[in-house]
């Protein structure tokens, strides 16, 4: 939606273009009006204007000291002048000032309506062309590395390569990488952190890290490096094209060549770190080049064995999965990897459909986690009972945020619910589960039904408590907190009809009640309500009624 505002110090005029583009159902435009260049000053100083019609002759200032003045707020505001006089002169600097359009008032409402229309279609194009630039803009050194992050730790998610790579905002990324080879993966862990470090301190250790093993990698490897949910160094490692190192008699790639490369650098790495950071970290790197889509199974690898090496306590390690003798001979023989990465994924649809009341949702991914769970115990009890405390924990957070433990069915019994022992009776436990999920959707359906209320009962209660005064989507937006553009396609997805409608009825209920019970004057219960020419207001009036006011007070004093 785009904001109109019309300034002349002829109120009859004003008031008769914002009628006139009030009922233009062609644009959606939020229309505002002022009586003066200062006081559309004042407006363009606190909202944004995106157009504006206004008269060149103004006492105090022009239209063309208007038109500087504004776009010192917002540059790309489009400006449409009109006037009583054809002088060249004024043309000419109207011209100069980059003004859409230079109209005589002679020439009636059409072309003003056109220019406005034009105007309109200018700022799409802009806005299309402003959505391209920042496509192609989205390569700067800035935006780089979070879209780089965002693309990897979708691929650690399990997310299909091909299939992310083909989302809009990824299509202006650049890679380090070929996608149509293979890669070695790389994941690094702090051994122990100091308890009082704080997170951003935390943050430095980890870019320190990744500059180590950046200066150390050798020019003939190119690698990608993120850190993970906060406390995973991963790299991504290839050779470059067309190097004849690294290459096997077969004039492959030899990857074991550059794991065995890849274990002597990161040596140094971890003793770099020991000196200079006061850290120790170990690393695990991958049993071989991975494609692009078992990134995530191979990362899930090499998590599992940094895990296994804190439980014994052990630091400062290298482990190389593909050692065919080494300590973790027996994953290849394992039957399947802990899907930890799949069960954080499902956990976090979850609680999404929790957040936004998805029952049917919720309910399907609750389902799906007691089958991760239990398929997890059946390896690994520890893991197994590690996943269900975070379950447990999702549905307690819910149920906290929603101030609900003292408002739950009977039936529910959260604190029947295990806290330290796995349920022995599956089927009863998850229907418990279910029932959180039913009573945390119900609530949150209440939640967002109240507050949607509350919202249009504010608006009502300010449009009712401020009929003559400034109605503008701009300004009922600021007194309820809201977003201008978004506030008008929202009331009427909640209510089923246009804000700017139910002010329109509610001035025409208040107008008849002033006209059949009290005394005032036409042009006292306009001003009254926020008309500043009785004629618009009569114009205005006709239009909702049928009739003019003052017809409308006589037939209804016949009655009497």
């Amino acid at each position: 939606m785009h904001r109109l505002l019309i300034v002349d110090d002829e109120p009859v005029i004003v008031d008769g273009l914002m009628q006139y583009f009030q009922d233009a159902e062609q644009l959606e435009l939020d229309v505002c009006k002022a009586y003066s260049a200062n006081e559309a000053l004042e407006i363009a100083m606190k909202t944004k204007i995106d157009i504006v019609i206004c008269d060149i002759r103004m006492p105090g200032k022009s239209g063309l000291q208007l038109v500087e003045e504004v776009v010192v707020y917002w540059p790309s505001c489009r400006f449409i002048l009109f006037t009583g006089h054809s002088e060249f002169e004024y043309v000419y600097k109207a011209i100069q000032s980059n003004v859409d359009n230079y109209i005589l008032k002679t020439e009636g409402i059409e072309p003003i309506f056109k220019a406005v229309k034009a105007a309109v279609a200018k700022f799409d194009e802009e806005s299309r062309k402003k959505d391209m630039l920042e496509l192609a803009g989205l390569q700067m050194t800035a935006v780089e590395p979070l879209l780089k992050k965002e693309f990897f730790e979708a691929l650690l998610y399990g997310e299909n390569a091909d299939d992310i790579w083909r989302e809009w905002h990824f299509k202006g990324l650049t890679l380090k990488l070929d996608r149509g080879l293979p890669l070695l993966i790389v994941t690094g862990k702090v051994d122990a952190w100091d308890e009082k470090m704080s997170y951003t301190k935390k943050l430095d250790v980890f870019y320190s890290i990744q500059d180590l093993f950046a200066h150390h990698l050798s020019s003939l490897l190119i690698a990608e490096q993120i850190v993970h949910d906060h406390s995973d160094l991963v790299w991504f490692v290839q050779p470059v094209a067309n190097t004849s190192k690294f290459v096997d008699p077969s004039g492959n790639t030899d990857w074991r060549g550059i794991v065995t490369y890849l274990k002597g650098m990161l040596e140094t790495v971890q003793n770099g770190c020991r000196d200079l950071l006061g850290i120790s970290l170990s690393f695990a790197v991958s049993r071989s080049a991975a494609n692009w889509d078992d990134i995530r199974k191979e990362f899930d690898v090499l998590k599992a064995a940094l895990k296994q090496l804190a439980f014994y306590g052990q630091v400062m390690a290298v482990v190389d999965l593909g050692m065919p003798d080494g300590l973790y001979k027996w994953e290849a023989g394992k039957p399947a990897v802990p899907q930890t990465a799949e069960f954080n994924k499902s956990l976090a649809a979850l609680e999404k459909c929790l957040s936004t009341g998805n029952e049917a949702g919720a309910v399907g991914m609750t389902s799906e986690l007691f089958g991760q769970i239990k398929s997890a115990l059946a390896g690994n009890y520890l893991l197994g009972l590690e996943k269900y405390y975070l379950l447990l924990l999702a549905f307690v957070s819910h149920l906290n945020e929603l101030n609900a433990h003292d408002k739950l069915s009977d039936d529910i019994r959260v604190a029947s619910l295990s806290m330290m022992d796995l349920p022995v009776e599956w089927d009863n436990a998850e229907s418990q589960f279910v029932k959180m999920v039913n009573s945390i959707c119900f609530r949150k359906k209440e939640q967002v039904e109240k507050g949607e209320n509350l919202l249009v009962e504010r608006i009502h209660r300010f449009v009712h408590e401020n009929m003559g005064a400034d109605l503008s989507l701009a300004r009922i937006a600021e007194a309820v907190f809201f977003n201008p553009s978004y506030l008008s396609r929202f009331y009427k997805q909640l209510t089923g009809r246009n804000l700017s409608d139910y002010i329109n009825v509610t001035k025409t209920d208040a107008a008849t009640h002033m006209l059949t019970n009290t005394q005032l004057k036409v042009n006292e219960i306009a001003l009254k309500l926020g008309f500043e020419s009785p004629s618009y207001f009569t114009a205005f009036f006709r239009k909702m009624k049928g009739a003019t006011p003052q017809e409308y007070r006589d037939s209804h004093m016949l009655r009497k």
